[in-house]
């Protein structure tokens, strides 16, 4: 199985030295390609500058820890499991700047390699300021900052690669659940995708963290909370990739 997964936030420059942010860590995309390679996948994981990584981010040692001898033994652990995999993991990392930035080493993986599966899990700045040269003089009381709308790089997915089973992700805060599965079913539609992974904020921040599996013309699951909710969404995701899919007519 080879599999493309993308993760942490995209950085859009307002000035040489500002830019717009999202909240993404990676972490979530991190542990999808942990479990992918578990499984014997071959991974390219496709990461911003600041995400975390496969396996990387668990491997701080934790100097407060009441008993030593056990976090330098989970850390050991660790090791080897990296050690295991590490010849089917490419890491690339996505310089930051604009959206074109990220999107072409997609297309190039997606066109150069067989992919199967696709997590499509990074979030990619929806608006771009249109960039100052030098630094705005932060004397100014008020500061204007015009921004463009962005390609949606998910929906050229399908044309780098229309046999691959498309995974997106919907994060939305302060909404019903109702209200995020109907995202993400429009989501799907116009994305071309598989599936889609449907993430609320506040859930995620109170420790509840529970993703709703959308796929077009069927009923939504529910997942979580789970301290191994990554294994849970890639099961599921190899189990239908595995099995005849309809033909699609875009």
């Amino acid at each position: 199985m080879n599999v493309l997964v993308s993760g942490g936030g995209t950085i859009a420059p307002i000035d040489d030295v500002r830019y717009i942010a999202n909240v993404s860590s990676g972490r979530f995309s991190a542990s999808i390609s942990e479990a992918c390679l578990r499984r014997g996948a071959r991974v390219w994981h496709v990461h911003t500058p600041t995400a975390r990584l496969p396996f990387r981010q668990w491997a701080t040692l934790d100097l407060y820890a009441d008993d030593s001898a056990s976090e330098y033994e989970r850390l050991r652990r660790l090791r080897g499991d990296y050690r295991a995999v590490r010849d089917r993991l490419e890491l690339v990392p996505v310089k930051p700047g604009r959206v074109s930035d990220y999107a072409a080493p997609l297309e190039r993986i997606f066109r150069s390699e067989a992919i199967d599966v696709a997590f499509m899990a990074m979030a990619v700045s929806d608006y771009e300021p249109e960039p100052v040269p030098g630094k705005i003089d932060s004397s100014m009381e008020s500061v204007v900052i015009r921004c463009r709308r962005t390609p949606k790089v998910i929906r050229s997915v399908r044309d780098w690669a229309p046999n691959v089973y498309l995974v997106g992700f919907k994060l939305l805060s302060r909404v019903s659940k109702e209200e995020l599965i109907r995202s993400a079913e429009a989501a799907c539609r116009v994305n071309r995708a598989d599936l889609t992974v449907a993430n609320e904020l506040q859930t995620l921040r109170d420790g509840r963290h529970t993703v709703h599996l959308v796929r077009p013309g069927k009923p939504s699951e529910s997942l979580g909370p789970s301290d191994s909710l990554a294994d849970l969404v890639v099961e599921r995701v190899f189990e239908e990739s595995r099995s005849p899919r309809p033909v699609r007519v875009d």
